[in-house]
């Protein structure tokens, strides 16, 4: 720019050929020229341009440069001039300097013109008499910038209005401590809350009634391995409009990762899928209401007459479209409105008035001045022509609808396709676009490609053609899509039956399925959401269940057992056919106060006492008695079992008693004549017992036999060893031929104790000694059998998860766990390969174990000697062969070993005992201080050697116990 400055022809400006510059003007184009920063000077009352390198990029390859060099400022900013001449005007007047950010100017460049953003300032120059003769202007072009900030903007106003539409609950927690980052609208919904009340908020904070139901440890857990979860159907006790519900919904938990892996957020998505009733809602307004919308409606009107389109009238919503007051009715458009010149608005006007046609247009650009800011703003426009009498065209109506914010977000929709695309596609649902009547398929996520089973090739296609049986059937889904797009209500339905043909194979399946209208600009419904949910498994099951209880119920009736139901608030009972018959009613239900009438006087008070129990909330609602009652018409007295539930409403109120009633009348007579025997049984055994005390002192005189007699069952339990595997077979078969008469024993003394204990005396402590023997008999015949099993159980390995089988375990323990207050860890265990049955066995017994040898309290002790709470840790880890030691697995022919150790904080023994604890019969504590039979341990030690594994303890007393087992991997 030097060159070219010092090679042009200034004699043929105002300015005159250098020499004659003023000394001021020379040091500041020097300057200029000199400067790494885009500058521009305007000079003398014609405002000659001067302008440096690092200003020439911005006047692009062809168009200003170099023909602006030397030129009037008006020329050459001529398309800027409008908004900058008036400053520079005031500059040279004397006004201070002014300065500009990415304000948005008219710039002809590249052959073309185009708009550019700038960040600028003007500031006065002083000639050598100190007045102000030039203008300085400093500037940097900020368009890609502007550019790129606006297209961001563009970007985050579509997800954020896709995010607010979603017909699915989302919200974005924090990954560090659970804190709501967002949440759209249907979510809220969902919970019960405005997305106002949970942003910002802990989960448990901004719902407090989810403490203790575990979402919180289930998103913590996605945050700790980083693994999505995804479930269906998922309780969840909510409050909503002030009152704790149960609502159920499909429930997706995704970590959101950032660039370096990290996670720090968790997307929530939820489908409501409580709702199982049809709610359509018909929408029909009225004629008043529709006119009364109209006029409310945002509608720019105005009325152009004669060919120079002179504004005639226009409503303040028209003038505000053109940022202009009521001085410009009577003028013409192009002088009303002079930024139309150029625009395509004049020339479609004058056709309309030459041809007389109507013009329509929708999404119509239009550059306007609105405010002193030239801005792009869309509209949807008719132009009406208006006929006089003689049918020649004397003005045109102007109807416009600003559709600015449409037209942007429908730019954003189109922006943010793929991240629908990628929405749908990973949706739990099966899901899917109908678009147009035709309802061509569009958008097909794999969930809905699978439900229409007709391949991945279903895009494009219209959905009577992709599934012929909605028609050939005569099925009403397309009538029910028809309907949806005609009318614009969505439609809802919950477990509708969809005969489909998958893989060429007529399917009965059983769906929820929401169809939604979606909405193009102008508000016409354009396509339909589909989404669909399967619960074909849950309708099944239900279907299941009401055969079963239909089932039930005539079980019921064939094993004579009678039904009842008291429906509290109205005090009726009603009752089954054969309970009609055995009271001999002939009415369907009677108020409940009538049927005290049948039963004995000598059990209503007793009776009334149980009633008054159950009807309590808290109790547990469970009555279970037996009485006597005399029959309407004939008097007869008859005993009867009752068994029934109370159940209560939500205000903990006595809602409904259902229950069973059997006739016992017989088997009372014949217990009666059993006690009768047991009486006479029991005098027998005293004679007996005493025959036994009297043997017993002669057993004590052959002591010393005993001695030698000992040696013989050494040898003979030497003998007995052999035939070890023979006996334990016998004690399988026999096991179950010795149960039957301990049952009989334990029955008939339980009887001895309920009916006769105040008449037994001395003999009552006897018979608590054979009951107690009777159930240690019992105990250890099981535990007998259940070794013997294990030992001969076939080989029935297959790949078990021993997460399941331990959290079975737990579930059959949780009443021990509860009374002892135990804290149960278990870290991740794995998979191997074995028998589920022994394997669970394995854990019972090596649980219970645990939990048994807790340490208790003794009598007198203080509560500052309190023992502590059982605390048993469950933990795995993987061992290379070699480094299991030989002691502990001798052929160690697997790769690899799992270590599962199961550690508790008990009473512990003496480590030289190690060994013997896992034999049989082998007991370090008596009956008194702990129960058990010995043989526990030695089922753990046999299971673990089916498996070609191996078992080991390790204990200090007092300090608790350890017991580790080998599993090959």
């Amino acid at each position: 720019m030097g060159e070219l400055t010092r090679n042009y022809d200034w004699s043929k400006t105002s300015l005159g050929t250098p020499d004659q510059w003023p000394k001021s003007l020379h040091t500041l184009v020097n300057m200029m020229l000199n400067s790494r920063f885009p500058m521009l000077i305007f000079w003398g009352p014609d405002l000659i341009t001067f302008y440096n390198d690092a200003f020439r990029p911005s006047l692009g390859s062809s168009g200003k440069h170099p023909s602006s060099l030397g030129q009037k400022g008006e020329q050459s900013w001529a398309e800027s001039w409008p908004v900058i001449g008036p400053m520079i005007y005031s500059i040279m007047a004397g006004g201070e300097a002014v300065w500009f950010e990415d304000q948005k100017l008219p710039l002809y460049r590249d052959g073309r013109l185009d708009y550019a953003y700038w960040t600028y300032s003007f500031s006065p120059l002083i000639d050598d008499t100190g007045a102000v003769n030039g203008v300085l202007v400093t500037c940097s072009e900020t368009t890609r910038t502007v550019l790129a900030r606006q297209q961001a903007e563009e970007t985050q106003q579509l997800v954020l209005a896709f995010f607010e539409q979603s017909p699915v609950g989302i919200a974005m927690l924090s990954a560090r401590d659970l804190t709501f980052l967002m949440a759209n609208p249907f979510y809220g919904y969902l919970v019960g809350r405005t997305p106002d009340q949970l942003v910002g908020k802990p989960l448990l904070v901004a719902m407090p009634e989810l403490a203790g139901q575990g979402f919180d440890d289930l998103l913590k857990q996605v945050v700790t391995t980083g693994m999505p979860y995804v479930a269906r159907e998922v309780a969840v006790d909510i409050v909503r409009n002030n009152q704790l519900e149960t609502i159920y919904v499909d429930l997706t938990y995704q970590p959101h990762r950032e660039a370096n892996k990290t996670i720090s957020a968790i997307l929530v998505v939820a489908t409501d899928v409580t709702q199982q009733v049809l709610s359509r809602q018909k929408i029909k307004e009225s004629e008043n209401r529709f006119r009364t919308l109209i006029e409310e409606a945002p509608v720019a009107t105005c009325l152009f007459v004669g060919r120079e389109m002179r504004v005639a009238v226009a409503n303040e919503l028209m003038l505000s479209f053109w940022g202009k007051d009521k001085s410009v009715l009577g003028k013409p458009l192009a002088e009303a409105v002079p930024e139309l010149n150029g625009q395509p608005f004049l020339t479609i006007l004058d056709e309309v008035f030459t041809t007389g046609q109507t013009y329509t247009a929708k999404n119509a650009p239009a550059e306007l001045l609105v405010d002193g800011v030239l801005g792009t703003y869309y509209f949807d426009f008719t132009y009406k022509p208006l006929r006089d009498a003689a049918g020649v065209v004397y003005a045109i109506m102007d109807m416009a609808v600003d559709v600015t914010q449409q037209v942007i977000a429908q730019q954003q929709l189109v922006a943010s396709e793929a991240r629908l695309r990628s929405v749908i596609a990973t949706a739990p649902a099966g899901m899917g676009l109908f678009v147009g009547r035709d309802l061509i398929v569009e958008l097909p996520n794999q969930t809905f490609i699978d439900i229409v089973g007709k391949g991945p090739d279903i895009a494009g296609k219209p959905l009577r053609e992709v599934m012929p049986e909605l028609l050939t059937e005569n099925q009403p889904f397309l009538k029910i899509l028809d309907d949806v797009y005609t009318t614009g209500q969505m439609f809802q339905s919950y477990g509708s039956r969809v005969d489909i043909v998958q893989h060429g194979v007529m399917t009965h399946n059983y769906y929820n399925i929401t169809y939604t209208p979606l909405r193009d600009e102008q508000g016409q419904v354009f396509a339909i959401l589909d989404i669909a949910i399967d619960v074909t498994e849950e309708i099944k099951g239900r279907q299941k269940l009401q055969q079963a209880e239909e089932a039930l119920r005539g079980a019921m009736e064939l094993a004579d057992i009678g039904t009842w139901e008291l429906d509290v608030p109205t005090g009726l009972i009603t009752y089954s056919e054969n309970l009609k018959q055995l009271f001999e009613f002939t009415e369907d239900s009677l108020p409940a106060v009538l049927m005290n009438e049948v039963i004995h006087e000598s059990d209503q008070d007793r009776i009334r006492l149980a009633l008054e129990q159950v009807f309590t909330f808290g109790s547990g609602g469970l009555l279970d008695q037996e009485y006597t009652i005399v029959t309407r018409r004939t008097g007869r007295h008859r005993i009867v079992r009752v068994q029934a539930r109370m159940y209560f409403d939500d205000y903990q109120q006595p809602a409904k008693l259902v229950g069973t009633m059997r006739d016992i009348t017989e088997e009372r007579q014949q217990q009666l004549a059993l006690e009768q025997l047991v009486q006479q049984r029991t005098e027998e055994l005293a004679a007996a017992i005493e025959a036994l005390e009297s043997t017993n002192q002669i057993l004590a005189s052959k002591n010393e036999e005993y001695v030698v007699i000992n040696e013989e069952l050494e040898e003979a339990n030497r003998q007995l060893n052999r035939s070890n595997d023979n006996l334990q077979q016998f004690a399988y078969v026999a096991s179950h031929d010795l149960q039957e008469p301990l049952r009989k024993i334990q029955s008939f003394g339980n009887l001895l104790q309920n009916q006769y204990a105040d008449q037994l005396g001395e003999g009552g402590a006897y018979l608590e000694r054979m009951q107690s023997a009777a159930s240690r008999m019992s105990t250890l015949i099981r535990d007998l059998l259940s070794y013997s099993r294990i030992s001969v159980q076939q080989d029935r390995r297959q790949l078990v998860s021993l997460p399941t089988v331990v959290q079975t375990v737990l579930t059959d323990l949780e009443l021990v766990i509860a009374e002892t207050g135990a804290e149960v860890t278990v870290g991740e265990l794995p998979e191997v390969l074995g028998d589920p049955l022994q394997l669970g066995q394995l854990f019972q017994n090596l649980l219970t174990n645990a939990l048994k040898f807790s340490r208790i309290a003794r009598p007198g002790a203080t509560n500052e000697s309190k023992p502590p709470v059982p605390v048993i840790r469950v933990d795995a880890r993987t061992l290379l062969a070699r480094d299991v030691p030989a002691l502990v697995v001798s052929n160690r022919s697997a790769p690899v070993y799992h270590q599962i150790d199961v550690i508790d904080n008990g009473i512990g023994f003496e480590q030289k005992y190690a060994d013997r604890i896992f034999q049989v019969f082998q007991r370090l504590h008596g009956r008194n201080e702990y129960a058990g039979t010995g043989i526990g341990l030695a089922i753990c030690e046999k299971v673990v050697t089916n498996h070609g594994g191996a078992i080991r303890a390790s204990s200090q007393p007092g300090r608790g116990a350890t017991f580790s087992v080998y599993l090959p991997g």
